[in-house]
């Protein structure tokens, strides 16, 4: 599944991008424009704007109309149209929240002068994007994310 999620919502967007799923997220475009992206890409369209989804909708485009302000509520607004399969948050699946690229697993010692001393102290396992170069490790917002995927999964 494809989405395009609007600028209202780009929590949302890095959320399903570190799930995994294809989550392009677009601040600097107007409402025809993303149409016509979310058309011609087969996009699921995610936003809190009504026009927008009845536009969509008008031109049988899948979209969801998300009216919560808790993101964990959000998130069950989507799941009741879309059938997400939510897993465990990993490195290994995630795509990158700067371009919403593939990442790819990156030995240690090639990118000691680009990570903080800390980070690789504490980490072994890292992941660059395949488009913009973007380091990615586990650190302790994965924790806080699995988190807020349990809480999801008992809505």
């Amino acid at each position: 599944m494809l989405f395009l999620v609007d600028a209202m919502l780009g929590n949302i967007a890095r959320k399903l991008q570190l799930l995994g799923f294809d989550s392009e997220y677009r601040s600097d475009i107007d409402d025809l424009e993303l149409i016509e992206q979310a058309k011609n890409e087969q996009r699921i369209i995610i936003s809190k704007d009504r026009d927008l989804i009845a536009r969509a909708k008008k031109q049988n485009i899948m979209s969801v109309y998300v009216t919560k302000e808790n993101e964990i509520e959000q998130f069950l607004e989507i799941l009741e149209h879309v059938p997400l399969e939510l897993n465990t948050i990993s490195g290994d699946t995630a795509r990158c929240t700067k371009c919403n690229s593939t990442t790819s697993q990156i030995h240690k010692s090639r990118i000691t002068d680009k990570i903080p001393e800390k980070v690789l102290e504490y980490n072994d396992k890292f992941w660059k994007c395949d488009n913009c170069n973007q380091i990615y490790w586990e650190g302790t917002h994965i924790k806080k994310l699995q988190e807020f995927i349990h809480k999801i999964k008992l809505g």
